[in-house]
């Protein structure tokens, strides 16, 4: 496990229930990650399973909740093995009742090539992500 990181930020016209209730329930997961998803997201120490087309094994993490939300990766998928997803929602609406939520992916030896691939994926995935939290209208990244 090495110390790279991916580092995004997103301005998201939603309050900051909405964007956390997003990253916390299977159905906020479902509406715009992957439209298969199973476990407990909103618990601490609960498990989050996500499955994708033609990924045999579901990615597989663990919750934590600090304030921040994080999931870190178990076993599955091999090349994410030991990273973890972390969004920070600021809880501080903007004047305009927007969020702001800052996202980093770490734990990666900034050698893995999978990092030209995670990278632009995260920014296309949390891109439906903010458009969900906008309008409350589902749109999985991944819908099978």
């Amino acid at each position: 496990m090495g110390d790279y990181a991916i580092r995004m930020q997103f301005d998201i016209g939603a309050d900051p229930e909405t964007v956390r209730r997003a990253l916390t329930t299977t159905a906020g997961i479902a509406s715009w990650w992957s439209n298969h998803v199973d476990g407990e997201p909103g618990r601490a120490g609960g498990r989050l399973e996500v499955s994708f087309p033609d990924v045999p094994v579901p990615f597989d993490f663990t919750v934590r909740l600090d304030g921040a939300i994080e999931w870190e990766t178990g076993d599955q998928p091999e090349h994410w093995h030991g990273t973890t997803a972390r969004w920070e929602v600021d809880d501080h609406p903007r004047q305009d009742g927007g969020t702001l939520l800052r996202f980093r992916h770490g734990g990666y030896d900034e050698a893995n090539p999978i990092i030209d691939i995670v990278t632009p994926a995260w920014a296309m995935i949390i891109s439906r992500l903010k458009g969900y939290a906008e309008t409350g209208d589902a749109q999985p990244f991944f819908d099978f």
